[in-house]
């Protein structure tokens, strides 16, 4: 990867922040992160990076999206990173304890990425941050940080 990757994860639990963190680190993805812990911070962050004034440097590469958070909900997060024109191309990660297929569908049709259930162990989470490495360091072309001009 040419560029830093830039990882923004909305996640309330402080020990599934370090686990993933831990993680992360040990499959050698090189990234920075930044971590919101509440719907609320969410939503805030993400009417900053609405705004065309905006550092593309704060618009994050992906987003890794817990469903079950304070304040506005992850599947309120989600819609309104997917009606944002600058916001809807990032991709979007729902990774989450829960695993009802009322919300994997409700995720996907809002415009989820991907829908991951959290794994319960370190183990699993050191392959599913491997596997991130992986598909975003040698796959993914990610998409421009701006959308050309005229497409607004």
């Amino acid at each position: 990867m040419s560029a830093e990757f830039h990882l923004l994860l909305v996640e309330d639990s402080p020990p599934d922040v370090l686990i993933l963190r831990r993680a992360l680190a040990d499959a050698g993805f090189r990234h920075r992160m930044t971590v919101l812990s509440d719907g609320e911070e969410a939503m805030t962050y993400l009417d900053r990076l609405g705004d065309p004034s905006c550092p593309t440097d704060l618009i994050p590469d992906l987003v890794l999206l817990d469903l079950n958070l304070p304040g506005p909900s992850g599947s309120e997060i989600l819609a309104r990173l997917k009606t944002d024109p600058i916001l809807r191309t990032i991709p979007v990660v729902v990774m989450t304890t829960s695993g009802r297929d009322e919300d994997v569908w409700q995720s996907y049709q809002a415009g989820a990425n991907s829908f991951i259930q959290k794994p319960g162990d370190f183990q699993r989470f050191r392959e599913l941050a491997s596997s991130f490495r992986r598909y975003w360091e040698e796959t993914a072309i990610r998409p421009p940080r701006r959308p050309p001009t005229g497409d607004r």
